[in-house]
């Protein structure tokens, strides 16, 4: 019976993952006012229209009212941080360049783009601010221009000696850049010192309330649990104008309503975390990769990715992980101490809302001398990097490293004016290698909304360094050299969805009448690396 079910469920997977795939296939079809857009590597359709000196070279200055419409996939928060970017650059090219910005939501930006690419070519942007691991795919479909050639007819000062190689990866084909990296981010774990504190569960004699590996993180998770179920766990609500008194789950607290209070039955150590972030990060520090040399589907085979999935049965099956849930509004009321997010919103929101003046106040809503008076519980809420570690067989050059994406510029065929192009560049140079007048880059103020930069430069720079020191977001996320970024390949999409949908079918199943076993989580994953084969088979039906 389980063998039916896996099959029906590996058939649904196929479908699913067919209508990527054909639409992958597909999008070459339709509009044909432009010959070049289906190859990757012709630049011969440009114009040679660029304004230049007396001395025969590229004058930007001559440029006159350049209009570019970019599509960026950044949402809120950090997009308003981005939109401020290219106002400040449209007014310091006034009359030269004029950046128009698009904002398409994360889950319409690929489907909008494929869709205008195939329907409705006029529209298609100039410029594409997209995730890095898509660069490859899209550009593999004749979407962009490779740069580097174009970058030496303009002059324009883009020097990738200065990209980190781990995150610069993503955008290189046959030896060509498709894109021109600006960033790199993991999901961070979110988590309640104070709760870890006040509980003994620190580590170091109770001085230390970040765990740093595999083996505290897990001894954590059952101390909180065993504390909990004997409802002698002491938690509180640190939200802003909530009581933040001390109680422990057995008493309750009767300033606090119903909903914003942690009890025996509502409390979790963790709540699921991200889908595909952690399950990467457990392939990818244990060695593994999306594919093998053969360009086979190999995540099924990585045992550190077996682990994780392994961890994740093992720990929900003993109540120290809850189901998704709504983990933001839990987490300041102590109904769950650690749960995922990504950092745009650990750098925008959440260090205001749960780090507030008032626990630093002695005296009112609850909070006491000694609470207001210990570091810890005046500023309770930090982060950390995920906790999907190595196991013992994992390489050194990768087990203390995580998974991370990042966003790209890219330059589109739409674009058949060498002036376009020009503009595009300087726009890339100004975001990634522009400084303001007193030397800090640009770059570094857009890394402010949760981002590393993808520049060792700028990495490095005194302006970096100063915001990094005053941000948990970027103290956590730390080097950039730490980042394992996506492989380059034309079956992103594929590849990801098939690994995203093995884990999300493992979390329904685990939230099911039924319930989930390792074996069976295991066939599951099993099941889907085979139908995401069958789709790459089928994608490459479609390959000329």
């Amino acid at each position: 019976m389980r063998k039916n079910v896996l099959k029906f469920l590996s058939l649904l997977t196929i479908l699913a993952l067919m209508s990527t795939t054909l639409a992958i296939v597909m999008v070459g079809c339709g509009d044909k006012n432009n010959d070049n857009k289906n190859d990757p590597t012709n630049t011969n359709a440009i114009v040679d229209d660029l304004p230049r000196g007396e001395d025969g070279k590229f004058d930007a200055t001559l440029l006159e009212n350049v209009q570019l419409n970019l599509w960026s996939v950044i949402g809120l928060p950090d997009q308003e941080i981005l939109l401020d970017l290219v106002k400040e650059f449209n007014k310091q090219y006034a009359g030269m360049i004029e950046i128009k910005v698009t904002s398409v939501g994360h889950y319409d930006y690929y489907n909008a783009l494929d869709s205008t690419y195939a329907n409705d070519y006029s529209n298609f942007p100039d410029v594409c601010l997209m995730h890095n691991e898509k660069n490859i795919e899209y550009a593999l479909k004749g979407y962009f221009y490779p740069l580097d050639e174009l970058i030496d007819k303009t002059g324009i000062g883009i020097d990738f000696a200065n990209a980190y190689d781990n995150i610069e990866k993503t955008t290189i084909h046959d030896g060509k850049h498709y894109g021109i990296p600006i960033d790199a981010h993991g999901y961070l774990t979110q988590i309640r010192q104070d709760i870890i504190k006040k509980n003994g569960l620190g580590f170091d004699g109770n001085t230390r309330f970040v765990p740093q590996n595999y083996e505290e993180y897990q001894t954590l998770l059952e101390g909180l649990r065993a504390l909990a179920d004997s409802g002698e766990l002491w938690v509180r609500n640190i939200n802003l104008d909530q009581d933040h008194s001390w109680y422990q789950l057995k008493n309750g607290n009767p300033n606090l309503d119903a909903a914003a209070q942690a009890t025996v039955d509502n409390f979790y150590p963790v709540f699921f975390h991200s889908q595909e972030s952690d399950n990467l990060t457990a392939l990818y520090v244990n060695g593994g990769s999306l594919l093998d040399a053969n360009g086979k589907v190999a995540f099924q085979n990585n045992e550190g990715l077996k682990q994780y999935i392994t961890d994740h049965v093992n720990r929900f099956n003993s109540k120290l992980y809850g189901d998704a849930g709504n983990k933001e509004a839990a987490f300041p009321t102590g109904q769950v101490v650690m749960f995922s997010e990504g950092p745009w919103q650990v750098a925008n929101t959440y260090d205001i809302w749960w780090n507030n003046k008032q626990l630093s106040t002695a005296g009112k809503l609850g909070v006491t001398e000694e609470d207001a008076a210990d570091p810890i519980y005046a500023n309770p809420y930090t982060v950390a990097r995920p906790y999907y570690m190595a196991d013992d067989s994992a390489p050194a050059e990768t087990a203390s490293k995580w998974y991370g994406n990042g966003h790209v510029i890219t330059v589109t065929k739409k674009v058949t004016s060498m002036q376009k192009v020009a503009a595009a560049l300087i726009f890339a140079e100004w975001l990634t290698q522009g400084q303001d007048e007193n030397g800090n880059y640009n770059l570094t103020e857009w890394c402010k909304a949760g981002h590393l930069p993808a520049w060792q430069n700028v990495y490095e720079s005194d302006s970096y360094q100063a915001a990094a020191a005053k941000s948990i977001t970027l103290t956590a996320m730390g080097d950039p050299a730490d980042i394992i970024a996506l492989e380059s390949t034309r079956y992103a999409t594929t590849l990801i969805a098939g690994l995203t949908t093995a884990v999300g079918d493992i979390q329904s199943q685990l939230l099911s009448v039924d319930g989930c076993t390792v074996e069976l989580a295991l066939e599951k994953l099993l099941a889907t690396a085979n139908s995401t084969q069958e789709a790459l088979n089928l994608l490459n039906l479609g390959i000329k």
